[in-house]
């Protein structure tokens, strides 16, 4: 059961995600908001724990509603991990990063 805390911060990833700044949506197309759903789960940890399981089972969701495919470098439990142990790179660059990674 999600509080409502929980769902005030999903919500405020979906809200970031989804945002547009002077008419131009930073995270336009699928991958691009597919890498950065994936990496807000993790990194602004909404729900009090399973972040990881929650962004790996979203973005298996959400690559399959649009259809889109994923490389096959890595598992997305070591992706999860590596993105939750890095703190020295800025989230958008971990962003791009992980959307190259993926697709």
């Amino acid at each position: 059961m999600l509080s409502d805390e929980n769902i005030d911060k999903i919500d405020s990833i979906v809200k970031t995600v989804n945002a547009t700044h002077f008419g131009i949506q930073r995270f336009s197309s699928h991958q691009d908001r597919a890498a950065a759903y994936f990496c807000y789960i993790i990194k602004d940890h909404p729900v009090t724990d399973g972040n990881k399981r929650l962004a790996t089972l979203w973005l298996e969701v959400y690559t399959q509603v649009y259809e889109l495919k994923i490389k096959d470098r890595m598992s997305l439990d070591e992706l999860a991990v590596s993105i939750e142990a890095d703190k020295n790179t800025d989230l958008y660059d971990l962003i791009e990063l992980t959307k190259k990674i993926l697709f």
